[in-house]
């Protein structure tokens, strides 16, 4: 059986990604602060493995900890194919810099940034030595490529998602590995995270408006329309690996 580890698979975009797998007869590892039982409904009924990892992904040891488990079991597990989708990550502090929390600001490039670095590397180091081919997915923002007021840390956060992508293709590529990397952009989507965004103030976020229009003309895509793409270029597709993609360019 294959596998899929999919972080903050509770909900939004990464339930969506679990579940499209688990329909495609993949098992997933959900690495979350909470579980989704509809998830593991769904694996035993389609005959999958399912299996929850709790994490914090705000905290580097238990991200560490986490990923060294689950690395060393789904490598141990013969699985022709892994997927590795990081997609947990949070878009606040909502605030122009020197109004910002730095407690927030802290957690969000741990949540953002840090646990995709720390689990890249301990999914690399778990790689050694097996046969079966790693596929990563880091979820990235348009944020990443443009800056908006408003979102100093999500826009550095998501740049930062981007070159860690670029940069271990590159270096997966010079020693000749097997496994690739790619960045996934999804666009807009109908979310809790969008509702903290159209939540903010036009002084903390200065888009707000536009963003507000977006759900009410029905600008919003549904999560499984995006995750589908998604499963469609991992599972379909010969991929490029260190690439952006765009979902918009997928549909």
């Amino acid at each position: 059986m294959d596998y899929a580890i999919v972080t903050g698979a509770t909900r939004g975009l990464g339930e969506s990604v679990a579940r499209l797998f688990i329909e495609k007869g993949i098992g997933v590892m959900n690495i979350s602060r909470t579980d989704n039982s509809s998830l593991q409904k769904l694996a035993g009924e389609n005959g999958v493995s399912y299996k929850f990892f709790p994490c914090d992904l705000s905290q580097s040891s238990h991200t560490e900890a986490v990923f060294r488990e689950v690395g060393t079991k789904v490598f141990g597990s013969e699985a022709e194919t892994i997927y590795v989708v990081q997609n947990a990550g949070v878009v606040t502090p909502i605030d122009p810099s020197g109004e910002l929390d730095n407690g927030s600001l802290e957690t969000s490039v741990h949540v953002n940034l840090l646990s995709p670095m720390i689990a890249t590397n301990e999914m690399i180091k778990a790689a050694k030595g097996s046969d079966s081919k790693m596929i990563m997915v880091n979820i990235s923002s348009g944020a990443g490529s443009r800056p908006v007021y408003g979102w100093s840390t999500y826009c550095a956060t998501k740049a930062g998602i981007n070159m860690l992508t670029e940069t271990v293709s590159l270096e997966l590529s010079n020693k000749h590995s097997r496994h690739q990397v790619i960045a996934f952009s999804p666009g807009v989507m109908d979310t809790d995270m969008q509702g903290e965004i159209r939540s903010s103030s036009k002084e903390s976020f200065a888009d707000v408006e536009s963003f507000q229009r977006y759900k009410d003309e029905g600008m919003l895509r549904s999560t499984d329309t995006v995750a589908g793409a998604l499963l469609n270029l991992l599972t379909e597709s010969d991929i490029e690996s260190g690439k952006l993609y765009h979902v918009n360019d997928l549909l």
